[in-house]
């Protein structure tokens, strides 16, 4: 028989107000913990620690610190995408400019706050299936979302969906390359406003 592990086993599911709340404080603490120091450098016990709560009680609701993230990215990345689908949103017929610049923005802040974990999991996306599930199930909500929004603005609907992802992948790239500090040196307006040329030219 196949030994078991903590991931095998249930948790328990809230329903009193009491425990609804402490495990929301645990998911709350969990989230910024990993956020600030990275899910390889924080374990359960420093999660309880900063909770005020024991060890035994994190695991009464969750499996381990891998649930804690897994949950902890969902719900993250649920409002990660309702910010860009908003700002997409209101964008007007055929003209992109202030919606690519305002992104740029938002994900190029997004990335500096979360850089330390952001990269941990680009690898954990190649290693571990839940957490690629989990990412990928966001992106493509994301570019379903985006897509359906830029049919309704744009006089060349054609091929949305791959479009759509083309742009976000290369916006996506181009905050991963401002992290990097070989580009301190570079003028990153410029590759900034070249990259949105881009995109512009492959959505118009």
């Amino acid at each position: 028989m196949a030994k078991s592990t903590k991931r095998d086993k249930p948790v328990n599911k809230p329903k009193q107000k009491r425990s609804i709340e402490t495990r929301n404080k645990i998911l709350e603490v969990g989230s910024m913990l990993m956020l600030k120091e990275g899910y390889h450098n924080v374990t359960t016990d420093d999660i309880a620690k900063a909770a005020g709560l024991s060890t035994g009680i994190v695991y009464h609701y969750f499996k381990d610190k891998k649930d804690i993230l897994l949950i902890a990215l969902d719900q993250h990345a649920n409002a990660l995408y309702e910010g860009i689908t908003e700002k997409f949103a209101t964008v007007t017929e055929g003209n992109f400019e202030d919606f690519f610049n305002t992104l740029f923005d938002f994900l190029l802040d997004y990335h500096k706050q979360a850089w330390v974990i952001h990269e941990e999991l680009e690898g954990l996306y190649h290693s571990d299936p839940e957490i690629a599930a989990t990412t990928n199930k966001y992106w493509e909500k994301t570019y379903a979302s985006i897509a359906e929004i830029y049919v309704q603005k744009s006089a060349k609907p054609e091929h949305a969906l791959e479009k759509t992802k083309m742009a976000i992948d290369i916006i996506e790239d181009f905050c991963h390359a401002c992290m990097n500090p070989i580009v301190d040196h570079l003028d990153q307006d410029f590759m900034r406003q070249e990259t949105i040329s881009i995109i512009k030219s492959l959505l118009t």
